[in-house]
C-alpha cells in the first residue's frame, strides 16, 4: 500500500500575516506548540510563505536586530517548498531530505491543504512496521 502524503499530514496549520510582527507570531507559535507558521499568498499570481524556528535562529539570532523591530516578512521563507497530498511518501521525503529542510507546506496549487514534517513521515514509517 502507497502512503500518501496526504495520510501523514498534519492538517491544524496555524497561519500569520506578513505584515505581523515577528514578536507576535513568536508568542503565537509558543501558545500553539508549533514550530512553524504558514504565511498565505496576498493574490492568485503571490506565494505560500513560511516561519520556523530555523529561520529565527539563522536571520535574528546572530544579528543586532532588535526583534520589536522585525515582521514576519523580514524573516520568513518565499516562496516555501509546496508538495501535493496525492503524492507518495518517498518523493516528499526526498525533496524535504535533498534541500536540507525538514518540513513543507501542503497545496494543491492554490488551497493550503496542511502541513508535513519528516518526523510525520518517519512516524508513519514506523507506525506501518508495528501494524
Amino acid at each position: 500500500m502507497v502512503i500518501k502524503v496526504k495520510d501523514v499530514m498534519a492538517t491544524d496549520v496555524v497561519t500569520i500575516d506578513g505584515g505581523a510582527p515577528l514578536l507576535d507570531a513568536l508568542k503565537l507559535m509558543m501558545e500553539r506548540g508549533v514550530k512553524s507558521l504558514v504565511i498565505p499568498p496576498r493574490s492568485d499570481s503571490d506565494a505560500f510563505g513560511i516561519l520556523t524556528f530555523t529561520d529565527i535562529a539563522k536571520k535574528v539570532l546572530p544579528g543586532d536586530e532588535r526583534l520589536e523591530m522585525l515582521n514576519v516578512y523580514d524573516i520568513m521563507t518565499k516562496p516555501c517548498l509546496c508538495v501535493f497530498g496525492e503524492w507518495n511518501i518517498r518523493y516528499a521525503a526526498k525533496m524535504l531530505t535533498d534541500m536540507s529542510i525538514s518540513r513543507a507546506i501542503v497545496s494543491d496549487g492554490k488551497t493550503l491543504q496542511g502541513i508535513v514534517s519528516l518526523f510525520d513521515i518517519v512516524k508513519s514509517l514506523s507506525e506501518k512496521i508495528s501494524r
